[in-house]
């Protein structure tokens, strides 16, 4: 049995979260969702999506001998039938009208480690005295760097809310929509949506773990307190801090510095704010 620590937190002024993470015996996950620009207002927006792939998991988790890769086709099939017969938006409709989400699900038994991933949620491993190793993960949308156009009317002054930063904005979002789950593209990068077939595009892996070993899974909202925020120089930073004052205060401590360069004027990013989540998993002390 595993012992799990999950924190999360909306970005400030929103009402429902796109992140979300849990566990069901040794299976355990964190999806970090997005709801299309384009979508319509038929009330199943990201937040839905990511509620309704976990409670799916948490009903196939009951089944040991399902292998992940067969666990996340029929969560992804079963929600995305649902979200057809509801919206009468079936799998092949475009993309830009139906939410998508990142995603790492886990399955650990004793000292083995079991994953798949797909898109730009982090995946690390900490040891009991905070030292953190990144898993290579799916690195596709990241490998873009779609962002630096807008990027540049961030450090040229134009804050999140200017219509210079927009206009970029949606540039990008175009670019990038054009070539989610679209193995045509050149640019190619995947992530959860409405049809199984997906999971063929994960990354997947196997780690031996270390006595006193917890695996740590971040969406990049949390992220942001290394990689983007420099709130903590490195990722070994990040793990003694976790340590020492919890998941939440590194959460606070994000949005602190998030409200501190309001307008993305030292640390570019692609929002203000966003969702943050963490899920902690160890092995139960006997």
């Amino acid at each position: 049995m595993l012992d799990i620590i999950h924190a999360t937190q909306s970005k400030p002024n929103k009402t429902t979260n796109d992140d979300i993470a849990g566990s069901e015996g040794e299976v355990f996950w964190l999806m970090d969702g997005a709801t299309q620009l384009m979508a319509p207002d038929h009330g199943l927006d990201a937040a839905w999506h990511v509620k309704r792939l976990s409670e799916e998991f948490t009903r196939l988790a009951k089944k040991p001998d399902m292998p992940l890769r067969d666990m996340a086709r029929v969560a992804i099939d079963t929600v995305g039938v649902e979200f057809a017969a509801k919206t009468g938006l079936g799998p092949d409709a475009p993309q830009d009208l139906r939410p998508f989400a990142a995603l790492i699900l886990c399955r650990q038994q004793g000292d083995q480690l079991e994953y798949l991933q797909l898109c730009d949620s982090t995946l690390a491993i900490m040891s009991d005295n905070g030292v953190v190793r990144v898993i290579p993960g799916d690195s596709r949308l990241d490998d873009l760097n779609a962002l630096e156009a807008a990027y540049q009317q961030l450090a040229a002054g134009h804050g999140f809310d200017s219509p210079e930063y927009k206009a970029e904005l949606r540039q990008t979002y175009d670019r990038v929509q054009a070539a989610l789950n679209n193995p045509d593209s050149d640019e190619a990068w995947y992530a959860v949506s409405q049809n199984g077939g997906v999971v063929d595009q994960a990354v997947t892996g196997e780690v031996t773990l270390q006595p006193g070993d917890s695996v740590v899974l971040m969406s990049d909202g949390f992220t942001r307190a290394v990689d983007t925020l420099g709130i903590y120089k490195d990722w070994n930073a990040l793990g003694a801090a976790i340590l020492a004052k919890g998941a939440d205060a590194i959460i606070d401590e994000v949005r602190a510095a998030e409200r501190a360069d309001s307008d993305g004027l030292i640390h570019k990013r692609s929002s203000r704010h966003d969702d943050a989540t963490v899920l902690i998993a160890k092995p139960k002390s006997r």
